[in-house]
């Protein structure tokens, strides 16, 4: 794949984070964030919000930026 290519994340789609770090996460996309401007109609990408489970058991959830993260399948 091309650095140029876009790619567009759906709620349920698999993810991880790109950087290689030991027990990085896979993850479940859940929505697309945005924020929208008091005095604009325009809104922005915040990020991508996403959860996982930790080794222990816990969830955990975070919003992250389309480029950190790595689409699996």
């Amino acid at each position: 794949m091309m650095d140029n290519d876009k790619i567009y994340f759906q709620p349920g789609d698999l993810v991880t984070l790109k950087k290689d770090i030991p027990n990085k996460p896979i993850m479940i996309v859940v929505k697309k964030v945005t924020t929208v401007f008091k005095n604009e109609n325009e809104s922005s990408l915040k990020g991508i919000r996403c959860r996982w489970f930790t080794t222990d058991g816990l969830l955990q959830e975070a919003i992250w930026n389309t480029k950190d993260l790595y689409k699996l399948n």
